[in-house]
């Protein structure tokens, strides 16, 4: 409800003048930040250059105070005149640091660099100048006066002349600057043109969009005047007030026409309810019965089963007695068809099946397993080791002439659980394999599985339904009598103990 009054709110008339005015308002603000920006740029490097006149000019008067006060302190050895002559040193020494120092291709630099060079060097002589005159060698601080001063005047020039240079170049920037300041004007006055043609033509187009959809209103209000009540809705291609007047126009046509309609809809949705609801009651009778008789036959079947095994021990036939048990367990496991159990309980099943097996070939096959102990409570989904041992043995071991083994093994590698199995069988080629591979996740009713890789196909689809991945088969074959191995990857599960 907030989210569809902020929408309409927002697609009002007088908000959309508003953000159409806030937007020109803020294309014009951020061009004239852009072009104050750029004119402050340009005024900062100007101030910058004649900063560098400022510091240059700064350096000559504190040489002429560090000669004055060396020249002072030599005539009369006065202690205030030696302390101004370091003060001002050490004022020379921090302004001689704001210039260039490094060897460049500029000459400008360069003279700033010869500048500090020399600079230097003036200041040691003066500095031996105040030695000698402390260690009272006359001789030697005349000769060095001579040559500060010398020194000095040169520097001075030498100032003067980079000034000078840099005041001819600085003059030439400001005319440049002038021209750049002239050129601003002149795109400002131009974008305040544009913005204001910008201007007229958005709220010229706010106006049309405001009177068209009035203009269609009025044409559907003088054919529903006329008698014509089923012309069709008008249009709506805004979101504001004209809109809500729109759909209020649109509305009470629709509820003249729906008042009409409504008793023919009711009736039809009547009768199809009570059709509906007659097929669910056909339906669940179905489903009712069918589960009678699903619990009456597997009962009936395993009492049968039970009263064969009864008798076959009390006529001592153990081997009739063991046989009838195992075809009664492995129905009765079928039969339940649990989503998922224990890793032991699908092993059960296969011994089961094997014994059952063997009972028909006469003990043919020889049937090994290898398990892990620590993984036999991994829970898995119900049938899926049988029907690959009954593949096995279908196309796998039946019908060869040497001794037929199935070998099972049960190992932990990786993130999986590993479950082979392997006979020495005939052996299955590569588009069989495939074809398996293939699989696109049907789960095959139990009566599809006599298909030789129906059964391995129901499998997979299964084993990927079931835990959300698609590796989770290896089939190797090397050959043509080679036999088949085939491998389960089963995920381990997140929380599973015993994994």
């Amino acid at each position: 409800m907030n989210n569809s009054f902020i929408r309409k709110y927002v697609n009002s008339i007088g908000m959309r003048m508003i953000i159409i005015f806030i937007s020109v308002m803020t294309v014009i603000i951020m061009i004239n930040i852009y072009i104050y920006t750029n004119v402050n740029k340009i005024v900062w490097n100007m101030n910058q250059v004649y900063e560098k006149n400022f510091t240059l000019n700064l350096i000559q008067e504190e040489l002429m105070q560090i000669q004055t006060s060396m020249t002072e302190y030599l005539e009369n050895k006065n202690t205030d005149s030696m302390e101004n002559y370091y003060r001002y040193v050490q004022e020379f020494q921090d302004s001689l640091e704001k210039l260039n120092k490094d060897v460049v291709d500029d000459k400008y630099l360069l003279m700033e660099k010869n500048i500090y060079n020399i600079s230097q060097k003036y200041i040691a002589l003066t500095d031996k100048n105040i030695e000698y005159k402390r260690g009272r060698d006359i001789v030697s601080y005349r000769i060095s006066y001579e040559e500060s001063l010398k020194l000095s005047q040169y520097l001075s020039d030498y100032i003067k002349s980079l000034n000078n240079r840099i005041f001819i170049s600085n003059s030439s920037n400001y005319q440049t600057i002038l021209a750049v300041l002239r050129h601003t004007q002149q795109l400002s006055m131009g974008i305040l043109i544009i913005a204001a043609i910008l201007i007229i033509i958005l709220v010229t187009f706010a106006t049309n969009r405001i009177t068209r959809p009035l203009t269609r209103l009025a044409i559907a209000a003088d054919k529903v005047a006329e008698g014509d009540l089923f012309i069709e809705p008008v249009e709506i291609t805004t979101d504001d007030e004209v809109a809500v007047v729109t759909k209020a126009f649109n509305k009470m046509l629709a509820s003249i026409r729906e008042y009409i309609e409504k008793i023919t809809e009711n009736m039809a949705r009547e009768r199809e309810l009570q059709e509906k609801e007659l097929l669910m009651d056909t339906h669940l009778k179905e489903a009712k019965l069918n589960y009678l008789q699903a619990q009456i036959n597997p009962h009936f079947l395993f009492n049968t089963l039970n009263a064969g095994a009864q008798l076959a021990m009390m006529e001592e036939a153990d081997r009739t007695y063991q046989y009838i048990q195992n075809v009664a367990d492995f129905y009765r496991y079928n039969v339940s068809n649990s989503k998922s159990v224990s890793l032991k309980e699908e092993l059960e099943l296969v011994d089961n099946y094997m014994y059952i097996i063997n009972v028909r070939y006469s003990g043919d096959i020889e049937y090994n397993k290898i398990i892990d102990e620590d993984l036999s409570s991994v829970i898995v989904p119900s049938m899926i080791l049988q029907p690959i041992v009954e593949n096995s043995v279908k196309h796998g071991v039946s019908d060869i002439d040497w001794k037929a083994n199935i070998y099972v093994r049960v190992w932990r590698e990786d993130n999986n659980v590993c479950v082979s199995v392997r006979d020495n069988g005939v052996g299955i080629n590569q588009e069989v394999i495939n074809e398996i591979y293939s699989s696109d996740n049907k789960v095959y009713d139990r009566d599809e599985t006599s298909d030789n890789g129906v059964g391995l196909k129901n499998v997979i689809s299964r084993l990927r339904l079931y835990y959300g991945v698609e590796n989770v088969m290896q089939i190797n074959s090397e050959g043509k009598d080679m036999g088949t191995e085939v491998v389960l990857l089963i995920p381990c599960q997140e929380g599973e103990d015993n994994v």
